[in-house]
């Protein structure tokens, strides 16, 4: 008999267990996703959520406290703008899934769209492309962002706003 009740304490324990590793599995997927957008490397992005959550658990951060994805995705933000600052960009030719129906003309006017609005992004401060990057590639919402980047929702909407003007002044004169 007293096998029943350590067994039934130990199923609750299992299922938060499972939840748990749920909701970090789907976290570091979002980060990972974040970090491809800002290093245009998969394997790169990887090792950078991966360093990220070595910091989480040096710093003791529990993966159950409120504020631990916000913090994990600012992290893995600051980790890819530091990554950028040191390194130059790569070509995204491998990182490019083509259509089967495009023509070689069509796949080469892709990559140069691509690699120009890259260029583009990478110029904007940091703040601009991290924020454009959470908004438009990510679909996060602006109280989220601001939380993120420990901003204001209203300071997140100015620098998206400033973010897509000057990239929209850029891509005026080329028609695309």
């Amino acid at each position: 008999m007293p096998d029943v009740p350590n067994q039934s304490r130990q199923a609750p324990a299992s299922a938060a267990d499972s939840v748990t590793s749920l909701r970090i599995d789907a976290l570091r997927q979002r980060a990972t996703r974040l970090a491809v957008k800002l290093v245009w490397n998969t394997a790169d992005a990887d090792e950078l959520v991966q360093e990220a959550f070595r910091i989480a658990v040096s710093s003791g951060l529990g993966f159950d406290e409120e504020r631990f994805e916000p913090w994990m995705l600012r992290t893995v933000g600051n980790l890819c703008l530091n990554l950028r600052r040191r390194r130059r960009a790569e070509p995204l030719g491998p990182w490019i899934d083509a259509k089967t129906t495009e023509t070689p003309s069509d796949i080469a006017q892709h990559r140069e769209r691509l690699e120009r609005i890259r260029l583009e992004i990478s110029r904007l401060p940091a703040q601009q492309r991290l924020v454009i990057t959470l908004r438009s590639m990510e679909q996060i919402s602006y109280a989220e962002i601001a939380v993120v980047m420990e901003l204001s929702e209203a300071a997140v909407r100015g620098h998206v706003h400033l973010a897509r003007k000057k990239l929209s002044e850029l891509f005026e004169g080329i028609g695309s």
